[in-house]
């Protein structure tokens, strides 16, 4: 007797694949659908009635697609919806999707197979259209750190692009008018957004933007640090910096030490997230906070009570990030004294 293993190697796919297939349980793309399809009516299986009502059977499963587990921003995230998992004493699945679109949408049929109803989606490199897809097969699913207009009762977000104009502001209104900004290298809304706003600022303060002040690298500390080598290469003549996001800030500071150069009485610097480490760098890392935590926490409640009571609210769930002020950033005229 035919298996579900052998229909997927005809097929040419995966097991989770033939499974959606046979229960109809996401969206399938037309040529793989017909695919499977052929191989079950080539090797006449059937399916285990046992096994189908399993499948259809409600589970108590919350599933989240992440990023980077090891960025100290995607563990925040896993740990709060961890916590609201363990309060409605459900289990949790957790798949990192790596800034990749093949691997979100692996994380993503990985959590169907796995019997996920509700699910927190933090999936950047996915275009619209395939979310959409999925979501239109999983009310209950919830996007975390991202909109699509056409579900924005079920996406969680922050204004990017008012949280980055704000940190730029703050610098304007401290003298500073030489104002680079470091940010990540994928095109990601993150990243238009906040670019956007660091844009928004400039123009508003009649602040010519230079080409080399906009610095692409990838976002982590390693990016960071390139980004310094950059810096002081390309316009030295910045009095201060915006960065995509904390880990960049701190490779960024950690290269600047090593060519003397000290923040704040050389540079400012403002960074974006306020995870941990923030608090924690030397001198302690004036940033915008982003509420991830509580992002993360509204996101997981929402997907599950979507769950439990079929019913999405006509709800915008947008957050705002604050600026979290500590040691990075002294008045432009405070570092003109200190060269005196």
């Amino acid at each position: 007797m035919a298996t579900i293993s052998d229909v997927a190697k005809l097929a040419g796919v995966s097991t989770a694949t033939v499974s959606r297939v046979i229960n109809n349980s996401a969206y399938v793309e037309p040529v793989t659908l017909e695919r499977v399809q052929n191989a079950i009516r080539e090797l006449n299986y059937q399916r285990d009635a046992r096994a189908s009502a399993l499948a259809k059977k409600t589970n108590n499963t919350l599933g989240l697609l992440t990023g980077n587990l090891a960025d100290p921003f995607f563990a925040l995230i896993a740990k709060h919806v961890e916590e609201v998992a363990r309060k409605n004493k459900c289990q949790l699945v957790v798949v990192s999707g790596g800034h990749d679109a093949q691997r979100e949408k692996e994380g993503l049929d990985f959590l169907i197979s796995q019997g996920c109803e509700a699910m927190v989606v933090h999936a950047k490199m996915l275009d619209d259209t395939t979310l959409l897809r999925y979501s239109a097969q999983l009310p209950s699913m919830v996007l975390l750190n991202r909109t699509i207009p056409q579900i924005s009762n079920r996406s969680v977000y922050i204004d990017n692009r008012a949280g980055a104009k704000e940190s730029v502001v703050h610098l304007i209104e401290q003298g500073h008018r030489k104002i680079a900004c470091v940010t990540s290298d994928l095109p990601i809304e993150d990243r238009t957004e906040r670019l956007n706003g660091y844009r928004d600022a400039m123009k508003e303060a009649n602040i010519t933007i230079e080409p080399n002040w906009i610095i692409n690298q990838n976002f982590s500390e390693q990016g960071g640090e390139l980004a310094g080598e950059q810096l002081l290469a390309q316009c030295p003549e910045v009095t201060a910096v915006v960065t995509f996001n904390d880990v960049m800030a701190a490779g960024l500071m950690a290269n600047l030490h090593e060519n003397n150069i000290r923040v704040p009485d050389d540079i400012s610097i403002i960074g974006f997230d306020d995870v941990l480490l923030a608090r924690y760098l030397y001198p302690r890392l004036t940033t915008m906070h982003n509420p991830i935590d509580e992002m993360s926490t509204y996101a997981a409640d929402l997907a599950l009570k979507i769950k439990n009571s079929g019913y999405v609210p006509p709800s915008n769930h947008r957050f705002n990030a604050s600026l979290v002020k500590r040691q990075t950033v002294i008045p432009y005229s405070d570092i003109q004294a200190l060269k005196v």
